[in-house]
């Protein structure tokens, strides 16, 4: 049912927020949560001798998801709360006696507390009489769609309760951590540079010591083989073998000495036992 002139002038005059499409993605609390993934609906039938009285509930208060989606006949397009009360004589069909809707013009009210989404709707014309609606969702992540297990109208106020995913936090959401997400990609970041740095340092090591490596051994290579020209191969291998050995073996000696030199301290021992190849 559509505001009068009078009732919009009134709410926009109060401060109340008004749908006007809820965006729910675009909401500071809405947008931490599931709300624009599902359609709540719920059946109740009561016996009401001699009728039996049903009563259904369709909610679906955000605009992002409105395609395809299936809205009972007797409601407007435009809705985002519709309640339909249907009666049934023995041997007759069933007979609508209600109709309550509230349509995307509706002020809005939002509470989260301790990740509980409660919506308030104010406002909606019901005949003459203005009537309000509270929505309490619970999360239930094992359910795959919203189920309304409580309904009820007093003082012209209707109390809803919804069970379902619609109330659960969205996985990655908390939209509250999207700056922590953003500080923890900047770590990331910090943290490749740093390890790229470090594998990169020990690279650049590696390489120097296959390098040194590599230019020992030729120049041993061509000491002996300078020292043994217009001899056999054996002559060859062995003066290697003994120019590695004795490189090898002075090595401790000589890296005694320089860290002897570096430090400043004197030592007593001398260089005899090192040689140059």
């Amino acid at each position: 049912m559509k505001l009068n002139s009078a009732f919009c002038a009134f709410l926009l005059g109060s401060g109340l927020p008004l749908v006007q499409g809820l965006q729910c993605s675009s909401h500071d609390v809405l947008k931490k949560f599931q709300l624009d993934k599902y359609v709540s609906k719920g059946t109740t039938n009561k016996e009401t001798p001699p009728s039996e009285t049903t009563q259904t509930w369709w909610v679906n208060p955000c605009t992002e998801h409105k395609d395809n989606v299936e809205i009972p006949s007797q409601c407007n397009g435009n809705d985002i709360l519709c309640g339909i009360t249907e009666v049934k004589l023995p041997n007759k069909e069933k007979m609508v006696t209600q109709i309550i809707d509230f349509n995307k013009n509706v002020a809005f009210g939002v509470e989260e507390v301790d990740s509980q989404l409660t919506l308030t709707f104010k406002g909606a014309r019901w005949g003459s009489t203005n009537i309000d609606a509270k929505i309490a969702y619970q999360c239930n992540k094992n359910m795959y769609e919203d189920e309304i297990t409580y309904s009820s109208m007093e003082d012209n106020v209707i109390n809803l309760s919804i069970e379902g995913p619609s109330g659960c936090l969205k996985d990655n959401s908390s939209n509250d951590n999207d700056n922590n997400n953003d500080n923890n990609n900047d770590n990331k970041d910090k943290n490749n540079k740093n390890k790229d740095s470090s594998e990169g340092g020990f690279s650049w090591f590696t390489w120097l010591i296959i390098y040194a490596l590599l230019f020992t051994v030729i120049y041993l290579m061509i000491v002996s083989y300078m020292n043994t020209r217009g001899g056999s191969f054996d002559d060859f291998r062995n003066e290697f073998i003994e120019r590695t050995t004795q490189f090898v073996t002075s090595l401790p000696t000589f890296g005694k000495e320089v860290a002897a030199k570096i430090f400043g301290s004197t030592s007593s021992s001398q260089r005899g036992g090192y040689s140059a190849v």
